[in-house]
């Protein structure tokens, strides 16, 4: 690379510079290099990790509706989501201070720069000043504090009260610049404000945003019908770069993918959300669809509340652990689509993973520990799961139910419709729950397994934990962070608080003429780029 310049023309960071010199002598890979230097708001412009998609060279052609196949789901409070379907209605209207693409790179966004303390202690971000909300109104630092305050309140019930937990104090530093204040030093602060329950809202957002859904974004939400439709339309006037569509249609045409498809497949939609491992012969079977597939963090863990019996005493975790066949959960459920995992929740995509040995199958050994907790006789659970991505969710859960029985280990699966398991995910003493994909694996962690974490729903409370965690979260450099992670892991692991088999594959489908979609990791969709041939 050239010399490094700041997106804000501030000095740049020290940490940039030692990693500058890491990467010129071989020691460091281009994608950690390019991803840490974002973290410092040092420009990387166009820089890419990823081959360049098909059409990717034509000319854009503006007009058009795009009918979007995926479920309407209830949207209120932003902040409040718990699933990505739901934000990626509001994200046409909606946007976020950072942007992180597809290579997991942060990209500016209504921050047009930010800059790090050397101690990463406060962060400075200016904001673009061309930025306005769609009443007219300009996008202020005064909205940053109001949407902030509103995530880490005392009250608030938000994920992002936990994510940004280490935010001690704001204030407004210019027209257009706002400094964040950090209790302990988080090196990853600008990546974590493009989670998508970090959209910001207007400053006098009382909070039932379809009620009046005002927006800095390139669409406006016309009509929303849960469980039916939502329309967004291109607004003339939006701050920045326009949007080629002119109207997107989303439409709830329910659970089953194989629908999606024939919809699809029929002309009725354009684009479908996402298809799992269950359909891939039937997309293969279409004619004129292209198909997308990638790789991701996105898992289901069947995690385990480790303050409610039996799964309170760790010697029947630890068995729950060495019956699961993680490798045959893969074959089966998901036909080898994906990436073995070892109960960590750390995936090698996440650029802060650090790699522990795969734990070892060990039947007898989880009788024995069974035996010694009280159950030489057997053991009967209950596993809650709600198919929410598709039944590959019920085929994991089977498959894990007769490795168990090989152990002794008698599983009840309470299998519920999605729009049951959904209000549930974090109260049922067994469950089955789908991750999504995070960028870094200490996000995941914070969001989690942190103590008292507001996603936390395996109760699980270690202070070791969390000290692992806050001193790879304070690192910049990417091999320092991955060696850190090693402890983080390791505890999360030894803990026993899930099985967690596989990393799937993330993919779907689109017409031939839908052209600039770009297939994320996360789930996360920016429509403004999509435009028909």
């Amino acid at each position: 690379m050239n010399d490094l310049e700041t997106l804000s023309g501030a000095p740049v960071h020290p940490a940039a510079r030692r990693m500058e010199t890491d990467f010129n002598a071989g020691r460091m890979d281009r994608r950690s290099f390019l991803r840490a230097l974002s973290w410092l708001g040092v420009a990387v412009g166009g820089a890419s990790l990823m081959p360049d998609l098909a059409h990717a060279q034509a000319t854009p052609k503006d007009g058009g509706t795009l009918r979007f196949a995926c479920q309407i789901q209830e949207i209120t409070d932003p902040m409040m989501s718990q699933w990505i379907e739901a934000s990626n209605l509001y994200r046409n209207s909606l946007e976020f201070l950072t942007w992180v693409d597809a290579d997991n790179i942060v990209r500016p966004y209504l921050a047009k720069a930010w800059t790090p303390s050397e101690d990463l202690t406060f962060w400075d971000f200016e904001l673009d000043e061309r930025a306005t909300w769609s009443n007219g109104d300009a996008f202020t630092p005064e909205d940053v504090i109001f949407n902030i305050n509103r995530w880490i309140a005392p009250d608030s019930q938000s994920s992002n009260k936990t994510a940004f937990a280490a935010i001690s104090g704001m204030e407004k530093t210019g027209d257009h610049s706002v400094r964040i204040t950090l209790s302990r030093p988080v090196a990853s602060l600008p990546e974590q404000l493009y989670s998508y329950t970090c959209a910001m809202v207007h400053r006098d957002f009382t909070g039932n945003w379809p009620e009046n859904p005002v927006g800095t974004g390139p669409f406006a939400l016309q009509v929303i019908e849960v469980g039916r439709r939502a329309v967004f339309t291109k607004r003339p006037d939006y701050w920045g770069t326009p949007a080629h569509l002119d109207e997107i249609q989303y439409i709830d045409l329910g659970p089953d993918v194989t629908t999606h498809l024939a919809a699809l497949s029929s002309g009725q939609v354009d684009l479908i959300y996402r298809a799992t491992i269950a359909e891939y012969d039937l997309m293969q079977s279409l004619p004129n669809i292209q198909i997308l597939s990638g790789k991701s963090a996105n898992t289901v863990v069947m995690r385990m509340q480790v303050d409610q019996a039996p799964f309170d005493d760790i010697r029947v975790r630890k068995a729950i652990q060495l019956a699961a066949n993680n490798q045959q959960m893969l074959d089966i459920a998901y036909r080898g689509k994906g990436t073995i995992a070892s109960n960590y929740h750390v995936s090698p995509v996440q650029a802060d993973y650090f790699p522990l040995p795969a734990m070892a199958r060990d039947v007898e050994q989880a009788k024995a520990l069974l035996a010694e907790a009280g159950h030489a006789d057997g053991l009967a659970i209950e596993l809650t799961l709600g198919n929410t991505q598709g039944k590959w969710e019920q085929d994991t859960a089977q498959v894990l139910q007769q490795n168990l029985a090989e152990a002794g280990i008698q599983v009840k699966l309470n299998v519920l419709p999605a729009t049951q398991y959904w209000p549930i995910w974090n109260k049922v003493p067994f469950g089955l729950t789908y991750w999504a994909h995070r960028p870094l694996g200490s996000m995941t962690m914070d969001l989690a397994y942190r103590s008292g974490g507001s996603w936390n729903e395996s109760h699980f409370a270690s202070p070791e934990f969390d000290a692992a965690l806050d001193k790879a979260m304070a690192l910049v450099d990417p091999e320092a962070r991955k060696a850190a992670m090693e402890d983080v892991e390791r505890i999360l692991q030894d803990s026993a608080v899930m099985v967690q088999a596989f990393w799937s594959e993330p993919m779907t489908a689109a017409a031939q003429n839908v052209q600039g979609f770009v297939l994320h990791p996360s789930d996360y969709y920016r429509m403004d780029s999509i435009w028909l041939s």
